[in-house]
């Protein structure tokens, strides 16, 4: 019998074998592409926004200094920070969730309820075979089904999580674990010139940063927290010059605090955080302590831009609420702004 065809095929054989068991193990490891790109599911069906409670907002921008403490706010160099405060209505005792750590803070911020709900209790990034997201919608995602604009620039890879296919019209998100608050600056002014979105959130991460690898409260942090301001303040510029500021709810916020080199759970130095709201109709240097029985938490936030937005609260029993308060009362001294009034959604 002669082999020697055989023998002269064998090295195509064997090279065609290794071939097709290499793309079986790469289509075991890489993600399904249609799972990849799926569509979020919170953006369909459309809706229409109800009638927005203050008609001159039109805008709902949130910019999150990770890891600010509202006592170091204070004491830092912070001029456009106070002059926010001046303009608009505060808290410096608001409240983080439990847990008081960035990513299921940050979720909390922007679904208006707690970890447990929207599910994202981890501070770190997974290799998963499918991205996970969180179980309830976004503010980012509310505001696509309602027709509005859309945008994200942060400072740490793991806001990814906000970047669910469909939802954002313009992003920067770095590849990179994180960066720094410069490194994030330019692209929030580049995308408020170039694009006005009409919902964006702004996330800032060096005092978070220094915190971790220095220390709250030390000099370097005070530093760091000066140039957030610095930051805040290249940011309201952008707005002026793009013609948003007579039409937009600003929040600035952060996530948690910190003591030490870390920041955890149930720890009041973590757990407190500044909430300073300001736009068209926001009553002017108003302490919202003042109101005794209102306790700001970061839920709140999303509960509040939607509310400004004319989006109706996008779960049942929401943990956050509207925080009113920051508009003009209309009959009595513990009278809010109520959503019926104003021809809102009767449901705030």
């Amino acid at each position: 019998m002669n082999t020697a065809p055989l023998r002269r095929r064998l090295p195509i054989l064997i090279c065609v074998f290794l071939s097709l068991i290499a793309t079986s193990l790469q289509a075991q490891t890489e993600k399904p592409e249609s799972k990849r790109e799926r569509p979020s599911p919170f953006i369909r069906p459309e809706a229409k926004p109800t009638t927005r409670p203050v008609s001159e907002i039109s805008h709902a921008y949130i910019i999150s200094i990770d890891g600010l403490r509202p006592d170091l706010l204070l004491l830092a160099n912070t001029p456009n920070i106070h002059a926010l405060m001046l303009r608009g209505s505060y808290s410096m005792w608001a409240r983080t969730t439990p847990n008081s750590i960035t990513l299921p803070s940050h979720i909390s911020m922007m679904t208006g309820v707690s970890p447990r709900r929207h599910g994202i209790e981890w501070n770190r990034e997974f290799d998963t075979p499918e991205k996970l997201y969180p179980a309830v919608p976004t503010l980012l995602e509310a505001a696509k089904r309602h027709g509005y604009t859309t945008a994200v620039v942060a400072g740490k890879s793991k806001f990814d999580m906000f970047d669910r296919p469909g939802v954002l019209d313009w992003k920067w998100i770095p590849t990179a674990t994180k960066c720094e608050t410069a490194d994030v600056v330019p692209h929030a002014v580049e995308i408020i010139k170039d694009h006005k979105p009409d919902v964006m959130l702004i996330h800032f991460p060096s005092v978070d940063n220094v915190g971790h690898a220095i220390g709250w409260a030390t000099p370097q942090q005070m530093k760091a927290i000066d140039d957030a301001d610095s930051a805040v303040g290249q940011v309201l510029k952008a707005m002026d010059e793009a013609g948003l500021t007579n039409s937009t709810l600003l929040i600035v916020t952060a996530d948690h605090g910190g003591a030490g080199r870390d920041h955890g759970p149930d720890d009041p130095r973590s757990r407190h955080i500044p909430w300073i709201a300001v736009g068209p109709k926001v009553r002017q240097h108003l302490d919202l302590t003042s109101y005794p029985r209102l306790d700001v938490q970061t839920y709140d936030t999303f509960a509040t831009a939607c509310y400004v937005m004319g989006i109706p609260p996008t779960v049942p029993d929401l943990d956050g609420k509207p925080v009113k308060q920051i508009f003009p009362e209309k009959k009595g001294p513990d009278e809010l702004l109520h959503s019926a009034n104003a021809g809102s959604s009767s449901a705030w």
